[in-house]
């Protein structure tokens, strides 16, 4: 804009209409850049996030992969995205990531984005979403290849909550399925 406005001016030949230069201020006032460089609408919270949660979300998106509530919290201070004085606490970043909807848990402090795919439970609630899905017995294997493509935790976590008989029995063939007296 401040571009084409130098423009008009070097060009002694071109009479600005008043109107032009009217709606082009008025545009100025609701167009701004972020910390990333973007442009858009100030109305939009990827332009001026209003709250912890927005610029978390802004962090989620730039970085791409789930991230520890601390490493967001130091993200937020360094590139500025609270205009206040004062620095982003790392109790509410972390109360935030817990209240809304748009984080899943994925390990110990570890949060992701549900978008990508994550979804929100314990361990076992993933495994019982596993079979609700593939609709058949998986061997432990099997399991384990799609429990840690959702959670960051270690096998023997998803282990344990298998051997847990009052959810998942084990058949003849070593593979696993839920408790028939569960699923009702």
């Amino acid at each position: 804009l401040k571009e084409g406005l130098k423009r008009l001016k070097s060009d002694s030949e071109k009479k600005v209409d008043s109107q032009f230069v009217l709606n082009s201020m008025e545009i100025s006032k609701k167009i701004e850049e972020n910390s990333f460089g973007e442009i858009g609408l100030v109305s939009w919270p990827e332009i001026n996030p209003r709250g912890i949660k927005d610029k978390a979300y802004i962090i989620f998106k730039k970085e791409g992969k789930p991230l520890h509530f601390q490493a967001i919290t130091d993200k937020i201070n360094q590139l500025k995205l609270s205009l206040e004085e004062r620095p982003a606490l790392i109790q509410t970043v972390h109360n935030e990531l817990i209240k809304d909807p748009r984080f899943v848990l994925v390990g110990r402090g570890t949060y992701a984005l549900s978008e990508w795919g994550y979804f929100p439970g314990q361990v076992k609630d993933v495994i019982l979403k596993v079979f609700k899905e593939t609709k058949k017995p998986l061997t432990k294997e099997e399991i384990l290849e799609k429990v840690l493509s959702q959670r960051l935790v270690k096998e023997n976590t998803v282990l344990l909550n298998l051997n847990n008989k009052k959810y998942f029995l084990r058949n003849s063939q070593g593979k696993y399925w839920v408790n028939p007296v569960r699923e009702a």
